[in-house]
């Protein structure tokens, strides 16, 4: 069992103590008025959040809340829609929630169908979605943006179905070639995709520069110093997502790194 398997394990079983989430809020969790921020069209109290790597199924969305994170990743597996849909509809506070899809299925056709039914079902309770475009995911190989341009088209149409507006994230494989992170960023450019998230301040830097900033980016990666979150925010990232930091740091990691931004006098976006 890994330790972010084990924090969640114990988040779970100590909620259940009288003022468990009241004592989490208190000591990790305050209010940071000034890196308050609108990003994809959605007001976020600070720019931390987590990757879906925590709570994966949304059984913790308000203890991530009062662990001091805006936003938490969600990954729509092993648990039927629509208990992932009371979970998501019972939230006592305003974290975001991001649910992740990716391509799972034995053959092309089983992943677009599966990925557009979680789409289609959750829409209504989710707050953005990120559609994890990265090759290793799930059983299912797609190589090149061209190989997921027919699904993400059709997610584009679905979304002018719907009353209200979700946005789309886009999350770019690690490890990219400059070319092959241009041919995703125009394909986000041209269709309407909201923005994309990043894994490290290099790779950030670049999409910042190949965009001129015209597309939202969300760092992502192993932030578990303050120095890490910073880097990512200079290159340009407009929000960053904790993924691995949480056992080295401890429940206080979102403090610790948003005390670190709000002191530092660098100029955030």
């Amino acid at each position: 069992m890994s330790n972010l398997q084990q924090t969640a394990r114990r988040m779970v079983w100590m909620r259940h103590i009288p003022g468990f989430q009241a004592w989490n809020r208190l000591f990790f969790r305050r209010e940071y008025p000034s890196l308050s921020r609108e990003v994809f069209g959605i007001r976020f109290a600070h720019p931390l959040g987590l990757a879906p790597v925590l709570d994966r199924q949304a059984d913790l969305l308000d203890e991530c809340d009062s662990l001091g994170f805006s936003f938490s990743g969600i990954i729509p597996e092993k648990i039927p829609f629509q208990t992932l849909a009371q979970r998501l509809q019972g939230r006592k506070t305003d974290i975001r929630a991001a649910i992740e899809l990716r391509a799972d299925g034995a053959s092309e056709d089983q992943a677009r169908d599966s990925l557009i039914r979680t789409y289609s079902l959750l829409y209504d309770f989710a707050d953005f979605f990120v559609v994890d475009v990265n090759r290793q995911t799930g059983q299912t190989s797609f190589d090149d943006i061209s190989d997921w341009s027919d699904i993400l088209d059709e997610l584009l149409s679905l979304r002018l179905c719907y009353e209200r507006y979700t946005p789309i994230i886009l999350r770019l494989p690690p490890g990219q070639t400059e070319g092959e992170s241009r041919r995703m960023l125009d394909f986000c450019l041209l269709s309407g995709i909201d923005g994309v998230v990043v894994s490290g301040a290099e790779q950030v830097s670049r999409c910042v520069r190949y965009t001129k900033d015209r597309l939202p980016i969300i760092g992502s990666g192993a932030v578990s110093s303050s120095e890490e979150a910073l880097s990512l925010l200079h290159a340009g990232a407009s929000l960053i997502e904790v993924a691995q930091g949480i056992p080295s740091c401890g429940r206080s990691t979102s403090r610790r790194i948003l005390q670190a931004i709000e002191k530092n006098a660098q100029p955030l976006p």
